[in-house]
């Protein structure tokens, strides 16, 4: 909707210098309350808002001119565990500067940015809430005011809707950029020479290379196999699942897991990896350590005692060694209770080869600044681990733009570990979207049109190695609609969109005849390849590996 007059105050102030009539700048105050971007918190006493969660409170503005502006934001906070609100100036979305809001009176907060000419959004952002006992971090706006250098151009208001129109129109370059970016991310550049028995190159004869399976990782969790108690439905699931996966993640929640101390649920995981190998689908394990109430087990009056932590991860690593990937203790920056420290250095003890996971939220949210921290400090510490886990499911109605997990997936890659989307959950259940200059409600449509735009990004990313969807189905999902099935198990329209981009244009099918030297070249996707060579009236086939190599050369012998 426009920007009405009563939704703004905004305050002008001339003066005459020597007799000549120069204007000074104006500043453009916008009331948070009546600001046109407000993602979470509600109104608060005396005209302000209160932000109560990580959010943020913003104005779309037109620049005429770039340069230098005075941005001077109006805040007071409320301290939990002695620790009081830090805020951050955003300019479209990315922080300017972050400072610590140091009391319950209001107070101005005075930042200067660059900005360039253009349409932009400039907002405040609170950035590490907290409840410690009765003690509730907030923080609290007030005005947000942006005032130009003297004899610049005042900043003019926008609406929702010119952001809006930007946005999509930044969103349609980006993935057209993520097309090229996938051909030269995802793909590898093999030769097939075919030769017969004695060794000599066979020209002209006819090759088919047919993708089989994916290096890349896509998965979803996989916790309700057999859960459903109806044979029909169990089978469904399975049946879907393998159709379109390969990558599972396995549940080793402590509560539920060993209800009985000494008694975990291995006959039931037994059953699931056992599917899982049968189907060629790899697999990850699901915390074995967690600060959440689902990581300490009834039995136990608190966290257990490090021995029975230590004692845990080897026995679970232990038995399931067919399992590559383990998030060992989950979400550690939002739950410090919980150090990895130890519990990664003994998982990395006891298995070497184990690729482990370290696993949080709210990262595509706000860049969870205190994960990518703990993340830094562990480096700096030599404690071990291979992949960095960033759920996508908090805030848990957020679109999260996709500028904006592109420049997520750059600051963490920039660690130098790879990447893992670990909880995707778009869902089909009617909110409408939050934290997005595109408009719109959670239904199938969306959620379809939505996860393909994702699953782009993600994967023309090189140092993202995985995307694992949260749940397959709606039924047990931890959110609402957040699976790719329906209750009755029916495909969503997600379902078939990611089947197509995975299975149809991300695989690899081409066929052609060698030439003089009994050679066929190509480019495909990295992963499993079945090979069938037609040649002096015989067939032979073979099966190879397209990996990360700049050239690979497979040999097929024809007898």
């Amino acid at each position: 909707m426009p920007v009405s007059t009563t939704a703004l105050r905004v305050v002008l102030a001339a003066w005459l210098a020597a007799g000549l009539g120069a204007a000074r700048a104006v500043a453009v105050t916008v009331e948070a309350p009546k600001a046109a971007i407000k993602t979470e918190g509600g109104p608060a006493q005396g005209g302000a808002w209160n932000l109560w969660s990580n959010g943020r409170v913003g104005q779309p503005m037109k620049f005429s001119s770039a340069g230098t502006y005075t941005i001077t934001i109006r805040a007071w906070g409320t301290a939990a565990g002695g620790v009081w609100p830090e805020m951050a100036l955003l300019l479209d979305e990315q922080p300017v500067k972050v400072v610590r809001v140091n009391g319950p009176a209001a107070a101005d907060y005075a930042f200067e940015a660059d900005i360039p000419a253009g349409l932009h959004e400039v907002a405040a952002a609170f950035l590490n809430d907290a409840l410690i006992g009765s003690e509730d971090r907030n923080l609290v706006l007030l005005s947000i005011a942006v005032r130009p250098r003297e004899g610049a151009a005042d900043p003019q208001l926008a609406t929702i809707e010119e952001l809006s129109a930007l946005a999509r129109k930044q969103e349609e370059d980006l993935l057209t950029e993520t097309d090229a970016a996938i051909q030269k991310t995802r793909k590898s550049d093999a030769t097939v020479r075919v030769v017969d028995a004695a060794g000599k190159p066979m020209a002209r004869a006819s090759i088919r290379a047919e993708q089989i399976g994916h290096e890349f990782l896509f998965g979803a969790n996989i916790y309700m196999f057999d859960r459903f108690r109806d044979a029909a439905k169990d089978e469904a699931y399975k049946k879907r699942f393998a159709e379109l996966l390969n990558y599972a993640t396995v549940g080793f929640y402590w509560r539920w897991y060993e209800h009985e101390r000494g008694k975990p649920q291995y006959d039931y995981t037994d059953k699931v990896v056992a599917w899982c190998r049968e189907h060629g689908i790899r697999m990850k394990g699901h915390p074995l350590l967690w600060a959440d109430n689902a990581g300490v087990p009834p039995w136990s009056k608190g966290q257990p005692a490090p021995e029975l932590q230590k004692a845990r991860v080897e026995a679970i690593m232990g038995r399931y060694r067919p399992i590559e990937f383990w998030e060992v203790v989950n979400e550690p920056s939002h739950l410090p209770s919980l150090k990895i420290d130890d519990p990664y250095r003994w998982a990395r003890q006891f298995d070497p080869k184990a690729y482990l996971i370290v696993n949080d939220y709210h990262v595509l949210g706000d860049g969870c600044p205190g994960f990518h921290r703990l993340l830094k400090d562990a480096l700096a510490r030599n404690v071990p681990f291979d992949g960095i886990g960033i759920q996508a499911h908090e805030p848990r109605t957020m679109r999260f733009p996709l500028d904006r997990v592109r420049k997520v997936l750059d600051r963490y890659a920039a660690l130098g570990k790879e990447l893992h989307i670990t909880e995707f959950t778009p869902t089909s259940a009617g909110q409408a979207f939050t934290g997005s200059r595109v408009p719109g409600v959670w239904d199938e449509a969306a959620q379809a049109d939505y996860a393909v735009k994702f699953y782009k990004v993600c994967f023309a990313h090189p140092s993202v190695r995985a995307i694992t969807w949260w749940d397959l189905c709606d039924t047990g999902a931890w959110l609402k609609g957040g699976g790719m099935l329906r209750a009755d198990m029916t495909p969503k329209p997600v379902y078939h969109a990611l089947h197509k981009l995975i299975h149809q244009d991300w695989t690899t099918r081409t066929a052609g005849t060698t030439d003089a030297d009994g050679r066929f070249a190509f480019r495909g996707f990295r992963g499993r390849y079945r090979l069938t060579v037609q040649a002096g009236g015989k067939t032979a086939s073979a099966e190879a590996t397209l990996g990360k190599d700049q050239k690979t050369e497979f040999v097929v012998t024809v007898k």
